[in-house]
C-alpha cells in the first residue's frame, strides 16, 4: 500500500499542547482520527490567537481550507500529552500549507503528520484574496509556546 509522505522541515512557528480525553478515545481505544482533526484545528486557532488574530479575521479576511492530509505514524491514548507543532510552507499567491507535527510528550514518539491548504478568503466578497502581510510576517517571529 502506497503511503503518504510527509516531511516537516520548515521552522516551528508554534507549539500548542493538548491532553487526550477520554472523549477523544474510540472503540479501538485509542485516539480517534475525527478527534485528532479537531486537536490539530485548535492548535491552528491558537496560534492565530497568539499572534493577534483570528481564523476568521485576518486583517479582515479569513482562511478556508483547500485540503487536509494526515499520516498517522503511533496510536495515543488517554491522558497522554499531545505537543502540537506548526509550521508553514508551500506559498503561493492566495494561499499556503500549514503543517502540524503531534509527538507524545511523554514519549517523544511521533503520532501524526498533517498538512492543511490555507486559503485566504474575504467572507463579505465570497472570494480567495491575497495572503495578508501581517500573516508574511509571522514567519520573522520567533516560536511561540502558549
Amino acid at each position: 500500500m502506497a503511503r503518504i509522505k510527509l516531511d516537516f522541515t520548515e521552522p516551528t512557528l508554534f507549539i500548542h499542547e493538548l491532553s487526550v480525553r477520554i472523549t477523544d478515545i474510540n472503540y479501538g481505544h485509542h485516539l480517534a482520527h475525527d478527534r485528532l482533526v479537531s486537536m490539530l484545528h485548535e492548535a491552528r486557532a491558537q496560534f492565530f490567537v497568539a499572534n493577534g488574530f483570528r481564523e476568521h479575521d485576518i486583517e479582515g479576511v479569513g482562511i478556508i481550507l483547500a485540503d487536509l492530509t494526515v499520516a498517522y505514524k503511533a496510536e495515543a491514548h488517554f491522558g497522554q500529552v499531545l505537543q502540537i507543532e506548526i509550521a508553514v510552507d508551500e506559498f503561493s499567491r492566495k494561499g499556503c500549507d500549514m503543517l502540524y507535527r503531534v509527538t507524545c510528550t511523554e514519549s517523544g514518539i511521533t503520532v501524526a503528520m498533517a498538512k492543511t491548504g490555507l486559503v485566504f478568503f474575504n467572507y463579505k466578497l465570497r472570494k480567495p484574496v491575497a495572503i495578508p502581510q501581517c500573516f508574511l510576517e509571522i514567519l520573522e517571529r520567533p516560536v511561540t509556546t502558549d
